[in-house]
């Protein structure tokens, strides 16, 4: 595919489909041609389109990556019709689960162990998500369920508590084992996740809910 990386755009079907974009009403397309391929495979040039087109909406939204090309920035303003941001996600999600793309970082991580595309997709979901008051878990009952709080399960850093995401593992071959509680960022639990079954944390506002 020539330029290669885990970023949005760090790969030729993204950086061409970027160059065509003149106006805000472009954004969408790939969403489109998506929507009318139906809800099978997804070919690599089209899965990087979404994505490029993905972070595209992130941008307008307010949320830019430190890496959106600077030309396209210049060229799109304006506000997405609302439906965009849900198309957004559900495109996303289409691709991380049935897309050649995945496929091929899912090769390519195999021999690392780590799929950073994927750590830098649930990223971007999160980034599309809509602003909504958060309703944490009390520490105490945190704790009451999955003991202490700790450190990430997978690289050892702290979580901040807007972003704790929890698991409980236990031995189903012993009916008497007892569960242990473990604490991760999802980007980090979803980059040693086979891309089946990466988690998807979508948010909805309930003033704007999708059709």
């Amino acid at each position: 595919m020539g330029a290669w990386g885990s970023g949005s755009f760090e790969n030729d079907a993204a950086l061409d489909w970027a160059t065509g974009v003149q106006s805000i009403e472009d954004v969408g397309a790939p969403f489109d041609r998506l929507k009318a391929a139906g809800s099978g495979y997804v070919d690599a040039d089209l899965a990087s389109e979404v994505v490029a087109a993905a972070e595209t909406v992130a941008m307008l939204m307010g949320r830019k990556s430190p890496d959106f090309p600077d030309d396209l920035a210049k060229r799109i303003s304006g506000e997405l019709d609302s439906k965009v941001y849900h198309q957004a996600r559900s495109a996303l999600m289409q691709v991380i689960r049935n897309s050649e793309l995945a496929e091929l970082w899912e090769e390519s991580a195999a021999e690392t162990g780590n799929n950073q595309w994927l750590a830098s997709l649930t990223g971007l979901i999160e980034r599309l998500n809509p602003d909504v008051e958060a309703a944490p878990w009390p520490e105490e009952e945190i704790e009451k369920v999955a003991g202490p709080m700790q450190a990430c399960a997978f690289c050892d850093q702290p979580i901040d508590h807007s972003q704790l995401f929890m698991m409980t593992l236990y031995d189903a071959s012993n009916r008497l084992s007892g569960g242990r509680g473990m604490w991760m960022h999802l980007n980090c639990l979803n980059s040693r996740l086979h891309h089946k079954h990466a988690v998807i944390n979508l948010k909805f506002d309930p003033n704007a809910m999708p059709e």
